[in-house]
């Protein structure tokens, strides 16, 4: 009776660490994925910037890392310049502002 009871409990602790590796195993797969559901839209953003010129064609994508968030901006009035660098601060390259507020400064004009 109590050899049968041993013999129980080690099944027992064998499926728990059966269930546990394939816990762990899990995890691995489910991190490997993106974290954020923006992941997936790199590509296309990068087309993108590309096409609107943000970056130039021949660019080289080195690294890419995470987005800030910034404030929207509503009914702006039309005679209004957005200055970018205030906007925008130290969180974003100075030439990449640069190039931006070139082209908002062109919208617009004919």
């Amino acid at each position: 009776m109590l050899r049968r009871f041993f013999l129980h409990f080690h099944i027992a602790e064998i499926k728990m660490r059966v269930a546990l590796c394939f816990g762990l195993f899990f995890l691995a797969v489910v991190s490997a994925f993106p974290q954020k559901e923006g992941g997936s839209y790199t590509n296309e953003a990068i087309r993108q910037a590309h096409n609107s010129r943000l970056i130039p064609k021949d660019a080289q994508i080195q690294k890419v890392v995470e987005g800030i968030e910034i404030g929207a901006y509503e009914s702006i009035p039309g005679n209004q310049r957005v200055n970018l660098f205030e906007i925008l601060g130290d969180q974003v390259p100075p030439e990449v502002v640069n190039n931006l507020q070139q082209q908002v400064d062109q919208v617009g004009r004919p």
